[in-house]
């Protein structure tokens, strides 16, 4: 018995080391197996974040080639783009109408995006011009365009460098602006509203044969105006007519002025005068309590209360102007754009002030009369 007794102990001793053993064989291989894993894990999370660096380097480098690209695009545009300054002296019709249409000329060529323009206006305020043109160099535009005399004398003393075209000058040549009418300044043209003064004074008699004098109203301080005023001099006197001057040095002057020669002329005549063009409407008043008729330089001025002229539309001014700045904003130089005149020239008459006056308009002029009406 005890015999048997010891066998069986022997037996569940081995089988408890068998089972130790499997045991241990099964929980090393569940750890191997375990190792493995992690390694896998470990190397799909490198693969990972290889591919994810490798991806955030694709997208970092087109990023970089996209910022280039836009950087080089800018850089074409802006160089592209044109600058253009404007100067006017003061706010009137004329002068606006000159603006207007250059600036129609060089958006229809360029663009409205390509465009910059920089528009400044002294509003009557000429010592303030020094100022702006300064300002306006410093701003280095690829072209300067001063409308009337004064604001181009002072562009063309504020720099040698950057093309100027001028419009409403008269007389460019007295201005100092270029030497001559067939060659341009070293950095300056333009084109002249240079009035047919004796077409005026003929006009005017066709309407008041029975005129002896006139009284001529304009700027001394104008040297456009101080030009026309001593062309209409030399025309009156070689027709045998008299004249009285009234001159201003600001549009505040005016009335007082007109008062003074009513008493002791026939009909007025103003050249194209800014001060005179900006006070049109005080100046038409007090000619009609004499009923006096003004004849000005300008058809823009008989819009705003002039009675007639024989005159250029300054819009048709400004376009002109517009195609010698194109050109010269395409590469052409000043000096191969000499300062032009404008020749289309109309009767022009104002519907209210015939009117007003009573004028009666001879039949052989009819056909040939453009009519107006007063713009406020």
């Amino acid at each position: 018995m005890k015999k048997r007794m010891t066998i069986l102990l022997a037996l569940l001793l081995v089988l408890s080391l068998l089972i130790a053993g499997c045991a241990k064989k099964d929980d090393a291989k569940s750890d191997s197996e375990k190792d493995e894993a992690k390694v896998e894990e470990s190397t799909e999370k490198a693969d990972d974040t290889a591919d994810d660096k490798a991806s955030e380097d694709s997208e970092t480098e087109a990023d970089a080639e996209s910022a280039e690209k836009t950087e080089a695009t800018e850089g074409t545009e802006s160089s592209d783009k044109k600058k253009v300054a404007i100067v006017l002296p003061i706010d009137h019709l004329a002068l606006n109408a000159a603006r207007d249409a250059m600036k129609e000329v060089i958006i229809r060529e360029f663009g409205e995006e390509n465009v910059e323009f920089i528009e400044k206006n002294a509003n009557g305020e000429d010592s303030l011009l020094n100022s702006i043109f300064s300002e306006v160099v410093g701003s280095n535009p690829d072209i300067i365009l001063p409308i009337a005399t004064g604001p181009s004398q002072i562009a063309a003393t504020t720099t040698s460098e950057i093309p100027i075209v001028f419009s409403c000058v008269t007389d460019p040549v007295e201005a100092g602006l270029t030497p001559s009418w067939e060659e341009s300044g070293v950095n300056v043209t333009g084109v002249s509203d240079m009035a047919d003064i004796e077409s005026i004074i003929d006009f005017a008699l066709k309407l008041y044969p029975d005129t002896k004098t006139v009284g001529i109203v304009y700027n001394s301080a104008e040297v456009n105006s101080q030009v026309q005023a001593e062309l209409c001099k030399g025309i009156l006197e070689d027709k045998g007519l008299k004249y009285k001057e009234g001159t201003i040095t600001n549009t505040s002057e005016l009335q007082q002025v007109v008062e003074n020669l009513a008493l002791d002329v026939d009909i007025f005549y103003s050249p194209t005068d800014n001060d005179v063009a900006s006070a049109m409407p005080a100046f038409q008043q007090v000619a009609n309590q004499y009923d006096l008729p003004i004849f000005p330089g300008a058809s823009t001025m008989v819009e705003s209360g002039g009675t007639g002229t024989v005159g250029l539309d300054y819009y048709d001014l400004g376009i002109q102007a517009g195609e010698m700045v194109v050109r010269i904003l395409n590469g052409e130089s000043v000096a191969d754009n000499p300062p032009e005149t404008v020749e289309k020239v109309t009767m022009i008459l104002n519907q209210d002030q015939v009117e007003a006056l009573g004028i009666v308009v001879p039949a052989e002029l009819e056909g040939e009369v453009e009519y107006v009406t007063t713009q406020e």
